[in-house]
């Protein structure tokens, strides 16, 4: 590993936080169940490929104890940026899940009512009294 690598590495990452920030967000716009699972796997996909990468940026670190260069600095920057961004996008999507998964429990829990409204119905048909006056 060279002194150079650095930076490579950084651009890596802020590629693969870039193209993470654009699936969040698209995944906001999703209605398709295999296109959002599709969606999914590809984050997925990127969030391993950034695991990779923090083990040969701790041994560059390691290896050359120095303060990072102007570029590396602005490339760190922007690291940080995305990362925030990310996190705020992940955050917004879980709480539009979590809304939406409330209303299809409401949604599981007004059927059930029904269905045991019916099935309590059908059992109990009225009866018609003979009435003498």
């Amino acid at each position: 590993m060279t002194d150079s690598e650095l930076k490579l590495l950084l651009e890596k990452q802020e590629l693969l936080l870039k193209n993470l920030l654009e699936l969040s967000q698209r995944q906001f716009a999703e209605s398709d169940a295999v296109a959002l699972d599709e969606l999914l796997k590809q984050k997925d996909s990127h969030f391993d490929e950034l695991q990779k990468l923090d083990p040969l940026q701790e041994k560059w670190h390691k290896k050359y104890n120095r303060s990072l260069g102007p570029e590396e600095q602005k490339l760190d920057d922007n690291i940080k940026d995305l990362l925030e961004k990310l996190l705020l996008s992940e955050q917004n999507f879980v709480k539009i899940v979590g809304r939406d998964k409330n209303a299809v429990s409401l949604q599981i829990a007004q059927i059930s009512n029904q269905m045991q409204y019916r099935k309590d119905t059908t059992r109990q048909r009225p009866q018609i009294k003979n009435m003498t006056t």
